[in-house]
């Protein structure tokens, strides 16, 4: 190999590291509070809403192995469904202003806060429904 091409081959190196170093040389580190009640509340639902993807795959296999029959399947895929929009929409509105729970709550606090309102909010998305077939069969 000639001087020119090891020249070349080693410009073309350094400017490859150059490319693939400088951008992580150069990241603003961000300092994450993990006291932040908002970051500790988003954890906690986001782990509620894995638990309810878990769920609604290993109904969906119950089902497909015969498992479960259709009744239950609906009404408990329903259900978790349910589960999994509430976890979204809480996911999405959860700022300072709208916690799940108050600020100063360990995770187990967190995590039951996170029960009650979703069972809550079953609750009165169940009853609202019912009304409604109750009316229109009326």
């Amino acid at each position: 190999m000639s001087i020119e091409g090891i020249i070349a081959s080693l410009v073309i190196v350094l400017l490859s590291l150059a490319y693939v170093l400088i951008p992580l040389l150069r990241r603003k580190r961000v300092v994450v509070n993990a006291n932040d009640p908002v970051i500790r509340q988003r954890d906690r639902l986001e782990v509620y809403y894995d638990r309810v993807l878990r769920n609604l795959h290993d109904l969906d296999e119950d089902f497909a192995t015969g498992k479960l029959n259709d009744f239950e399947y609906q009404q408990d895929r329903e259900m978790w469904v349910e589960r999994g929009v509430w976890t979204l929409h809480k996911l999405e509105e959860l700022d300072s202003t709208h916690l799940v729970a108050p600020a100063d709550a360990d995770d187990v606090s967190i995590d039951e806060a996170i029960d009650a309102a979703i069972e809550e909010a079953v609750h009165d998305y169940r009853y609202n429904n019912a009304t409604e077939v109750s009316n229109v069969e009326a």
